[in-house]
């Protein structure tokens, strides 16, 4: 025997009376062979769009991966596109056996029950006891396998008895209301002559039989009877009550599910679940006697208490009065008990996943156009924790979600809005096979308008908060002014705790600034904080909020919810990104940025000023550290130096010679030298007499032994170090870019 496998269930409106006997069927069959269960459900009742279009998103964001097997059941869906691309799905993505119930489609296993046989005691109860001769068979839609076994059943009893049948006597409906109101309307305009009775081949098309009539003044079942198929307790309690025949599809349920169970493992058989077999019901409708269905007093009274619950609160409108999602994950979870049994407080667990952009959307306020658009690959989980958890979207479920390792079946319910998908619900219960009932997507529906609600809510609070924005830039860079520090600090810390992420606190401090304005001008240092403004904003890859300070200091606040490595971290990327700007800016100056940042979890943020005080006072440290406090004083006369060597690259310059210049022994000249500028003093010489040498090549036709001359090089070394360093000889140099020109 294979256990700890799970199955997938797709199925329409599973709380209606014959779907949850099915359901009930295949679980304590899956129960008794180890088999845990996910059904998929949804609530087609109506011919919307936009609302079939959300609720049908729940089977886009099945794993098949995660499943062993499926059962499909296309005859409890009303929308022939939706079986259609239910059908392509599971054609295309689930490599695991399929079996499909009530529709025979090529592609996959097929099962039903005899349909044809109890519709064969159906119309022989009218003829044998009623004494029917002229009986008309209204079946579903021609050349789907239901409606013709139900057809031939009919067939198959008026032959018995001798009767015959034409093809006006074979009516294919629907199995809905509008082929039964059609039928009623040929009766009463005499374009059909009125028959002894009708045979329905469901209790949907006999109790909308019957009413039709009954609006022509032909009385159900003096002037003509009626029946119904599968026992519907609406059809038992209707008046008149319809006659039908109450299968058992919970044993339906349990021969699907042991045919499953025998395509997963190989042909292994498996011994079937005690369940009860189908019987005829008389009723009033076809001149019996009245026949009321029995309840449990039980589910009466629990069923009862349930609906009083969902009238006598308020829960709609404190869902839909939540200003955010922390509101709403307590008002749901408040709530849940109104969708479920008493008796099952202890065995179920409930929690309801987003996608984790739920509430990003077009102009036009819908967030997916087609069904074939991709999902978040991220989803929280409302009621997991104290925090919202995060986690991948494939696993569906969020990983603690499962409590134990017994037997279990999860129901997934789609949470949108019209075509606004959100996520979606689970609701698991362990080891129970029938507990669901309308209450609970009808609190998914609840669940689904307040977050529409909340959505629309957060748009206005964008918009509003992007004018605010709007206004608080700083002019010359760009980032945000320093008043908004306080509250994008409030912000994101919500959103960290809320979420249980990690916050990260950066501080970039710009030093030289009042030697560069006093060297070069005010100009050339305000050049220099739009450039490294610039590159530090470029860093914040990961949403992180820049804002300016002060008029040299720059402060950024992020969150992650996954661990960064220290070489990854935004700390690392600015000082990376100033190093090479140095190295590329052709400067005669180096800028030297300090940075302190912090790395802090959820439980443990500190105060706004307070981590930005430590923060400065690891920058002050920094910069009155030895090496630094010396790099402070010379400084201007090394940024002078520099600038000499570049402008006059024709001097016979050296390292003994620059030393002499500054007073400075040269291992102590080298030293602040690399410091300040990120390169030795002899390669900033030797980039400034080859940036010479191929100034003179482009733009004069002097010899090259002229032009080594004027760079202070003898010829011979002049061509060696010019093709080591430019990966051309200066011929080839001057020659090649005149090509270019010309």
């Amino acid at each position: 025997m294979i256990k700890n496998k799970r199955i997938g269930i797709i199925m329409n409106r599973v709380y209606r009376d014959m779907n949850q006997q099915i359901i009930s069927g295949i679980l304590n069959q899956a129960y008794s062979l180890g088999i845990s269960s996910a059904v998929f459900s949804t609530e087609e009742e109506h011919q919307d769009e936009d609302g079939t279009f959300g609720e049908n998103d729940i089977f886009s964001a099945i794993n098949f991966d995660l499943f062993d097997g499926f059962i499909f059941a296309p005859f409890t869906f009303i929308n022939v596109d939706t079986i259609k691309y239910i059908t392509d799905l599971l054609s295309k993505k689930c490599m695991k056996p399929v079996i499909c119930i009530g529709n025979d489609f090529s592609e996959f296993e097929f099962i039903w029950q005899d349909d044809r046989a109890e519709m064969f005691n159906i119309v022989m109860h009218m003829i044998e006891k009623h004494n029917c001769k002229k009986i008309v068979c209204m079946t579903g839609p021609k050349g789907e396998s239901v409606s013709m076994e139900r057809e031939y059943g009919y067939r198959d009893a008026m032959k018995e008895s001798g009767l015959e049948v034409s093809d006006e006597d074979i009516v294919y409906g629907d199995f809905w209301k509008n082929s039964a109101k059609e039928l009623a309307k040929e009766f009463a305009c005499g374009k059909r002559p009125l028959a002894d009775a009708v045979v329905c081949a469901n209790d949907c098309m006999a109790i909308s039989l019957c009413e039709a009539l009954e609006s022509y003044n032909i009385n159900v079942p003096k002037d003509i009877r009626i029946t119904g198929y599968d026992g519907s307790f609406e059809a038992q309690y209707h008046n008149p009550g319809i006659c039908t025949y109450r299968t058992s599809y919970s044993m339906l349920g349990i021969k699907t599910m042991a045919r499953l169970y025998n395509m997963m493992s190989d042909g292994e058989e498996c011994k079937l679940y005690n369940a009860e077999v189908g019987t005829l019901i008389t009723n009033t409708s076809c001149g019996c006697d009245a026949n009321f269905p029995t309840f449990s007093t039980n589910m009466i009274a629990n069923n009862e208490l349930i609906e009083q619950r969902f009238l006598d609160n308020n829960m709609s409108n404190i869902l839909l009065n939540t200003n955010n999602l922390n509101e709403f994950s307590k008002a749901a979870s408040n709530w849940f008990y109104l969708c479920l049994n008493e008796k099952y407080y202890d065995k179920e667990n409930f929690n309801v996943c987003l996608y984790s952009d739920w509430d990003v959307v077009d102009s036009d306020g819908l967030a997916r156009k087609t069904q074939s658009e991709s999902h978040s690959e991220k989803m929280f989980a409302l009621f997991e924790s104290e925090r919202f958890e995060l986690f991948p979207s494939k696993q569906m479920m969020p990983p603690k979600h499962l409590k134990n390792d017994k037997p279990s079946v999860s129901f997934f319910i789609p949470i949108h809005y019209g075509k606004h998908t959100f996520g979606y619900s689970i609701l698991t219960l362990y080891e129970v096979s029938d507990s669901f009932t309308m209450s609970y997507p009808r609190f998914c529906k609840d669940l689904g308008n307040s977050l529409e609600c909340l959505c629309i809510r957060n748009r206005l609070k964008s918009m509003t908060y992007r004018a605010f924005l709007s206004e608080t830039r700083d002019a010359l860079t760009g980032a945000y002014r320093a008043a908004t520090r306080s509250q994008f600090w409030n912000q994101i810390t919500e959103r960290v705790k809320l979420y249980d992420e990690t916050l990260h606190v950066c501080i970039c401090s710009i030093s030289g600034l009042q030697q560069i304005n006093e060297a070069y001008g005010q100009v050339e240092g305000d050049q220099v904080i739009m450039q490294i403004a610039a590159i530090i904003m470029g860093c914040c890859n990961n949403g992180e909020i820049c804002v300016r300070s002060n008029g040299n200091e720059f402060w950024l606040i992020g969150s992650t919810s996954n661990l960064i490595p220290k070489e990854d971290s935004l700390e690392s990327k600015i000082l990376s990104k100033i190093e090479h700007y140095n190295h590329t800016s052709g400067k005669p100056y180096r800028v030297q940025v300090y940075t302190a940042s912090e790395s802090i979890s959820a439980q443990f943020i500190p105060d706004n000023e307070a981590i930005y005080q430590k923060l400065k006072k690891q920058i002050e440290k920094k910069k009155n550290s030895g090496y630094l406090r010396t790099e402070q004083v010379y400084y201007a006369d090394f940024t002078k130096l520099r600038h000499d060597i570049y402008v006059n690259p024709e001097e016979s310059w050296s390292v003994n010679i620059c030393c002499d210049k500054l007073g400075m022994s040269m291992s102590h000249f080298q030293r602040l030298y690399k410091s300040i500028f990120n390169t030795s003093c002899m390669r900033d010489i030797q980039s400034s007499k080859l940036r010479h040498a191929k100034n003179l090549l482009l733009h004069t036709n002097e010899t090259l032994q002229t032009i080594a001359e004027k760079c202070g090089y003898d010829y011979s070394h002049f061509m060696r170090l010019f093709k080591k360093e430019v990966g051309m000889t200066p011929t080839e140099y001057r020659h090649g870019f005149k090509l270019i020109d010309n």
